[in-house]
């Protein structure tokens, strides 16, 4: 009598099956990440420690938009912008509080002294920097500036906001018709009280 022999036959794995298994693999490897930066994206700029963005302009050295690590005053603003233009007496450096975030400060100059306007920066700045655009206050411009609202649903909202008064937190957006679980998701890093 012969002796019972086992033989195991291995299943060959084509090229094709190969190709797929390593392009799903790449797949989900891309999608991990993706959803890693949406979550970092969530919480904002990590491991920056300029929170405190201003935008200057006029007669400045070197107009445009600075970031501090606290509030700045007037006269470090303009340090960091490089200085005034021009020799200007300064009637209201000293005076002048410090600057809070999303703030746009122009500098002109009035018979030899020193003018400050100040008001708020761009919805564009803003959406950019992640400083968030105050829904009670907003205009139809600054909402539709945020990401996913589009012109008609920033109508909407400021009609929403007319009909039932400012929004109590920027939670409550999502009463207003359009916004849903998603788009609150997707907008909330852009929208504040």
């Amino acid at each position: 009598m012969r002796p019972l022999v086992w033989v195991m036959k291995r299943k060959r794995i084509s090229r094709q099956q190969t190709g797929l298994s390593i392009l799903i693999l790449i797949l989900l490897l891309g999608w991990g990440i993706n959803y890693l930066f949406f979550l970092q994206a969530d919480c904002g700029f990590i491991g920056r420690g300029n929170d405190i963005f201003i935008l200057v302009t006029g007669e400045v050295r070197n107009p445009g938009v600075y970031g501090f690590n606290r509030e700045p005053s007037l006269r470090e603003l303009i340090s960091s912008a490089g200085g005034l233009k021009a020799k200007l007496l300064d009637s209201e450096g000293d005076r002048y509080p410090h600057l809070a975030r999303g703030v746009r400060v122009q500098i002109s100059a009035e018979k030899g002294y020193m003018e400050v306007l100040t008001g708020s920066m761009p919805a564009t700045y803003k959406v950019t920097l992640k400083i968030p655009i105050s829904i009670n206050t907003a205009s139809q411009e600054e909402l539709d500036a945020i990401p996913d609202i589009g012109p008609c649903l920033a109508e909407e909202i400021i009609h929403y906001r007319s009909l039932y008064g400012p929004f109590k937190t920027a939670e409550g957006i999502r009463d207003v018709p359009g916004i849903g679980e998603l788009r609150y998701l997707k907008i909330r890093p852009y929208i504040g009280t």
